[in-house]
């Protein structure tokens, strides 16, 4: 997004806010500063491609042996303690960098999860997960249920609220206070004389005018913040020692950024980012490899990267949907149902796998042809939004949600 589109788009989504959401003071009474990070796998993730039953007869019946993780031979995985009871659960051959977060204890694992009464349609189950809402009925929900954290937080931080990229996800929709940013360097927006004159055309005393100062006043802020050298040029970011997001991709370089931005003690508590291609229809084996290996490096990057932030922060990944257990006449696999979910953070009950796993036998599939939801992806987000991020209930974030037992992640 252009600089000049990015204020345009800032202006118009900060015209009806309260000016009080964004103040540069930290209020003193605001104690809770934990930071989350909502990773979406957007296209449908094959959970069961990502972490597999390398035993189970069901799964070795459906699928090649390259849209699986075998016990042995090129597509062996990645053994994981404390697994399921009886079931040699693997993780993909290409996810090391996750198994390792694994075994540390900082990464926690929930296979069969996700919608339930949901879509196979990635844009409605995308639409329903970022409302917080698990049914068609309630889609017209307002909001995203990112959104209403940020409101139920009531952080007066600088920046509370990013979305890394082009745009703002719907877990944002209607936020007042969420901006979008590729990289913290060109949230900007032409030279100081620039700025300068569009400051002197906000000075009047209407909302919008005290708003748009306001958005330039934080944009000007926010620069300050970055390192420069002799000649006032912005420097590149430099990661903790030992840490290189160097050729990992796309992902890598949006986790790169969010760091930065995490690291400018601008009072933020919540970052999407988004890490789509995961619909692998036709030719799954390549793609799906590559995928695993970016995702994997790129978050083993970030998290030793936020070092200093391990003990007050959370890092959520989720997708819309799993595939199917039987793979397709295209090498690849169809959209399915139940999928894998990530929760990582310092703290929480890591290296084990959570929740139900039924088996892949046909009476416990959906309709016979996916893995059935055993767990819904909103009792995962209630349990870190009340466990971590500080919040008392989610009546208001998940409307109708009847929380179950907690899963023990946290």
């Amino acid at each position: 997004m252009r600089r000049r589109t990015f204020l345009s788009t800032a202006l118009a989504s900060l015209a009806t806010s309260r000016i009080s959401s964004l103040t540069y003071a930290a209020d003193a009474a605001q104690s809770r500063d934990h930071l989350l990070v909502v990773l979406f796998l957007r296209g449908g993730c094959d959970g069961l491609n990502l972490l597999g039953p390398a035993n189970d007869k069901d799964y070795i019946a459906a699928r090649p042996e390259w849209l699986r993780v075998t016990d042995a031979g090129k597509f062996e995985g990645l053994s994981l303690k404390n697994g399921y009871n009886g079931i040699d659960m693997r993780l993909h051959k290409e996810a090391a960098p996750l198994k390792e977060l694994y075994d540390s204890g900082h990464l926690a694992m929930i296979h069969a999860c996700g919608l339930q009464n949901g879509s196979r349609s990635h844009f409605e189950a995308q639409d329903m997960m970022e409302r917080g809402v698990a049914d068609q009925k309630d889609i017209g929900v307002a909001s995203g249920w990112l959104t209403r954290t940020i409101e139920a937080l009531s952080p007066r931080g600088l920046l509370p609220a990013v979305a890394v990229g082009g745009e703002l996800p719907d877990s944002l929709l209607h936020s007042k206070v969420a901006v979008s940013m590729t990289e913290a360097r060109d949230f900007n927006y032409g030279h100081e004389r620039q700025v300068a004159l569009l400051k002197r055309l906000y000075e009047g005393r209407e909302s919008i005018h005290r708003t748009g100062k306001l958005t330039l006043d934080t944009i000007t802020a926010l620069q300050t913040k970055l390192p420069r050298d002799g000649d006032g040029n912005v420097q590149d970011y430099t990661p903790e020692k030992g840490v290189s997001y160097n050729d990992i991709g796309g992902l890598g370089d949006s986790l790169r950024s969010l760091a930065q931005i995490a690291k400018m003690d601008a009072g933020l508590r919540v970052a999407t980012v988004d890490y789509d291609g995961w619909d692998t229809h036709e030719s799954q084996e390549y793609r799906f490899n590559e995928q695993v290996s970016e995702l994997s490096r790129a978050l083993h990057a970030f998290y030793n990267d936020m070092s200093r932030f391990h003990s007050k922060m959370t890092i959520v990944v989720h997708t819309e949907f799993g595939r199917r257990l039987k793979s397709n006449q295209s090498e690849g696999t169809d959209h399915g149902y139940g999928g894998v979910h990530m929760v990582l953070g310092q703290g929480i009950n890591g290296g084990r796998l959570h929740g139900e796993w039924r088996g892949l036998a046909n009476e416990h599939l959906d309709e016979g042809a996916d893995l059935a939801i055993a767990t819904d992806y909103r009792t995962i987000l209630s349990e870190v939004l009340t466990k971590r991020v500080g919040l008392d209930d989610v009546k208001s974030i998940f409307p109708g949600f009847a929380m179950p037992k907690a899963l023990g992640i946290v």
